[in-house]
């Protein structure tokens, strides 16, 4: 039985087996991926915001609910810094919208639209960014992160709603992403138990189930 203060963390931490992960995990005293994360509506533009079906001449690409559309630069008037680059877009609602597993017991957490975008690609208020690389590596290696089960795990833990923002990274540390990340070298880069290992690894779902 474990007893534990529940004011230590900034949310209320659901599962006692994860509060060893994650005294471990701040222990490193690294800086939150939230550092890297927008807030809500990174570009202005709201929910219902739709360009036009065809693509015309220096558009950008439009990511919103209902797919993609076209608009002109000088529709954007917030994060123009994240036009021109390579980001993740990430929706606002986790995968499980009731915050009920699936029919296996585990979590996907991330939907399967969490994704890289390129240069001249923007998003609705559906969405919010993480990252902002000239190369597209870079990207690709923090997407890479963001699909392990370590990091889903940590969201899953501290997440108070089933809603994803910048609020919720708090817990993931920011990492090197001159290189991809898997879970083996984040279990054992916090020094992790066969235990910790284990009751990650029972409730996260693969990457390969979250399409």
């Amino acid at each position: 039985k474990l007893v534990r203060p529940l004011n230590e963390f900034p949310v209320l931490v659901r599962y006692n087996d994860a509060v060893s992960i994650l005294h471990k995990t701040k222990a490193m005293k690294e800086s939150a991926l939230s550092q890297i994360v927008s807030s809500l509506c990174p570009y202005g533009l709201p929910t219902n915001y739709r360009g036009k079906d065809t693509f015309f001449e220096n558009a950008l690409t439009l990511h919103s609910s209902e797919g993609e559309s076209y608009i002109s630069r000088k529709e954007v008037q917030k994060g123009v810094e994240c036009i021109d680059t390579y980001k993740i877009v990430m929706g606002k609602v986790s995968a499980e919208h009731a915050g009920e597993p699936g029919k296996d017991g585990m979590y996907r957490v991330l939907t399967a639209s969490t994704r890289v975008i390129g240069p001249q690609e923007v998003c609705t208020h559906s969405y919010f960014i993480i990252g902002n690389y000239e190369q597209k590596e870079y990207a690709d290696n923090l997407l890479s992160y963001l699909y392990t089960k370590f990091v889903r795990f940590l969201l899953l833990v501290t997440m108070s709603s089933i809603n994803l923002s910048k609020s919720v990274f708090w817990v993931v540390p920011l990492q090197d992403f001159s290189h991809p990340w898997t879970d083996e070298m984040l279990y054992q880069k916090y020094g992790l138990t066969d235990e910790e290992v284990a009751f990650i690894e029972a409730g996260i779902s693969e990457v390969g189930e979250m399409a």
